[in-house]
């Protein structure tokens, strides 16, 4: 603090930077001036054609189209891996090993009575 002090009293606190009489009111004035001439470009008439027009509308027609298509080839070939009606019970067995189907009982969290009950009622439902 002391040092700022000193510095001030030996410089002093007045502007050292003076502007002239009267430049800020023609300073706009004096910069228009400086500025070179600009063209205006008129207005030129374009013709649009009818591709033109209708550009837009043909390009989202094919995206929707584009979209149609994929959702269609991806959902339509969502078909059953079996179809339970036209398999027979020897052409399951013949398809799946019974160490697979065990694991799947297994990871069912089935108790034994619930399947004995699932069983009988898919056997009912047969006949």
């Amino acid at each position: 603090m002391k040092e700022e002090d000193e510095i001030r009293r030996m410089c002093g606190t007045g502007n050292p930077f003076n502007v002239p009489e009267g430049y800020f009111e023609d300073f706009t004035k004096q910069l228009m001036e400086q500025l070179p001439e600009q063209i205006i470009p008129t207005h030129i008439e374009t013709n649009i054609t009818t591709w033109q027009r209708i550009k837009p509308w043909f390009y989202m027609a094919a995206m929707f189209c584009g979209l149609m298509f994929g959702f269609k080839y991806i959902i339509g070939n969502s078909e059953p891996i079996y179809n339970t009606n036209s398999l027979s019970d020897n052409d399951l067995r013949t398809q799946y090993s019974d160490e697979y189907i065990e694991a799947v009982i297994d990871n069912s969290m089935m108790d034994d009575y619930t399947i004995y009950c699932y069983l009988t009622e898919a056997e009912t439902d047969t006949f």
